[in-house]
């Protein structure tokens, strides 16, 4: 098959330029930047949790186990707070137009009486 000149005029253009100045290239470098600063945070937070995991593991007896837990405030509220959760879950819930990609499978079952009464009915 052969290439439209177009297209083969289009491509030597960008390969002649500089990967760097690429804005697309810049973005995707910005992007991998935050992904490793917040891969290195979520390593660092799941070292904390297992230290301590071993330390509440070692523990003979509850005064032991308070002492621990009272030593490990910051972390504890890290994880059991709403600011903790809110810290490492930014971008929240995405909706998706499942309709851009596939069959909606609501709507086809709305527009089908019988396989509406089968899912009433709890068979499908």
């Amino acid at each position: 098959m052969l290439t439209p000149e177009a297209v083969r005029e289009s491509v030597v253009k960008f390969q002649k330029r500089p990967l760097e100045d690429d804005t697309e290239f810049g973005t995707l470098q910005v992007e991998k930047q935050r992904l490793e600063s917040l891969l290195v945070t979520k390593k660092y937070f799941v070292k904390r949790l297992q230290l301590l995991y071993q330390q509440l593991d070692k523990t003979r007896n509850y005064q032991e186990f308070v002492d621990v837990l009272m030593n490990s405030k910051p972390l504890l509220r890290e994880v059991f707070t709403l600011e903790g959760q809110t810290r490492r879950t930014q971008c929240g819930d995405v909706e998706v137009d499942w309709s851009r990609f596939s069959m909606d499978a609501g709507e086809y079952l709305r527009q089908n009486d019988q396989l509406m009464s089968l899912q009433n009915a709890g068979m499908l």
